[in-house]
């Protein structure tokens, strides 16, 4: 269960780190990894107090699509609508601050007209222990579907790529 919440938050990090790159290029693959990167930027950004984590947990959300879906794979029930992620992102949020995300190999591939686009991208947790100061990564990768809706980029499908291992 902190695993699925985990990586609902990490997709919500990375809408929001996308937005930053938006700001400071103008293409619309540059504006998706803006966004991503805002995402991400967002997720590690943590607050402890009541209203702080609410009001995070709707900015995470609003680098999805209204209708999002979230499919982490098998043995997980799909994850459907943003409210339902807001919900998740702010009771979760203690738990997640423990974490920091980092995105690798973004890949963006732009649909006909611009309004869509499909990005494939690893996202890391990482974890450092407070007692040892180790720290440990666990990788997952993802397949996004993102739509472009009044003038923004958000994650409309999110789904957990299986990997050999």
């Amino acid at each position: 269960m902190a695993r699925r919440a985990i990586a609902v938050v990490v997709l919500l990090v990375l809408a929001a780190a996308g937005y930053v790159l938006w700001r400071g290029w103008q293409s619309d693959e540059r504006e998706i990894r803006a966004a991503l990167t805002a995402l991400a930027d967002q997720f590690n950004a943590s607050t402890t107090d009541g209203l702080g984590t609410v009001a995070r947990a709707a900015q995470l959300g609003s680098y999805f699509s209204d209708d999002v879906i979230v499919d982490l794979g098998p043995g997980t029930a799909p994850i459907e609508r943003r409210d339902t992620l807001i919900g998740m992102a702010a009771r979760l949020q203690p738990r997640t601050s423990a974490f920091r995300v980092a995105l690798d190999d973004v890949s963006v591939e732009m649909a006909d007209g611009n309004q869509d686009a499909d990005v494939t991208l690893t996202v890391s947790f990482i974890r450092r222990s407070i007692t040892t100061g180790e720290q440990s990564v666990d990788a997952r990768e993802f397949a996004l579907a993102m739509k472009k809706s009044d003038g923004r980029w958000r994650i409309a499908r999110a789904t957990a790529v299986d990997t050999l291992r």
